[in-house]
């Protein structure tokens, strides 16, 4: 029986040694022959996974959106009965809501009124001057707008820097601006309780002096400066009757 040799060793065209049985370069080459036959067989599996995979993926999204299309009809199917019973349940409802709630909306602002009316009527001491200017004992003039005063005094024998200067010129014009009652809230202070608050010409303008009246209410005095040749000189002050949560 003759066997039929292989392409890679059928004819062998290398030189060999006397004794050498099996050539070097033909082994060779069967060896790189096999390793290409087995990278195409690897190429062609790799291929057919790759169509395999891509067929069985389509399958599942056409699967899926085959689904995802039949839910729709089953939803459907039970709705029209349930849409007139919803209809019917929701109407009388709404009709009834709206009255009751527009009613107690327009009986709010009502309040408001009255409680501010009683909170000012509570204020233990209004200005007896009249409204507009007019002049005071002793020379001063009181400017009245509503609830706050000025009183004036930039005249050479009266206007001041001196604290105890001015703390007696308040206590002789209040009384003509708020009437003989005040002197009860005057006599509470002692003498000297008005000028020491602070100073006089940089603090007490902006800062003010406080003269309480009761536990709610106090008065709210605030001097007034000009230039002078020697710095700056009280010449007024305003006063107000102020709730001390103010």
């Amino acid at each position: 029986m003759s066997i039929t040799p292989s392409k890679g060793s059928a004819v062998c065209t290398h030189e060999r040694g006397a004794r050498t049985t099996v050539c070097v370069h033909c082994r060779y080459e069967a060896r790189t022959a096999a390793r290409e036959r087995r990278k195409r067989l690897l190429l062609r599996s790799s291929a057919v996974a790759v169509v395999v995979a891509t067929l069985g993926g389509a399958g599942v999204l056409g699967a899926t959106a085959i689904r995802a299309r039949g839910w729709p009809l089953h939803a459907q199917v039970g709705s029209p009965a349930k849409k007139p019973i919803a209809a019917i349940t929701t109407t009388p409802v709404a009709n009834t809501q709206p009255a009751p709630t527009t009613q107690k909306i327009a009986a709010v602002p009502v309040v408001t009124p009255r409680v501010d009316s009683v909170a000012r009527a509570k204020a233990p001491f209004a200005p007896v001057v009249p409204q507009g200017s007019s002049t005071l004992p002793d020379g001063p003039t009181a400017v009245r707008a509503d609830s706050l005063v000025t009183v004036s005094f930039d005249t050479p024998m009266t206007r001041t820097r001196i604290p105890a200067k001015f703390e007696r010129l308040v206590r002789t014009t209040l009384p003509a601006v708020y009437g003989r009652s005040i002197d009860t809230v005057l006599s509470k202070i002692p003498e000297g309780g008005i000028a020491r608050q602070g100073d006089l010409v940089s603090e007490l303008p902006t800062r003010g002096v406080r003269i309480p009246v009761n536990e709610a209410w106090t008065i709210a005095l605030y001097p007034e400066t000009r230039p002078g040749h020697d710095g700056p000189l009280v010449v007024r002050y305003r006063v107000s009757v102020v709730s001390k949560t103010e």
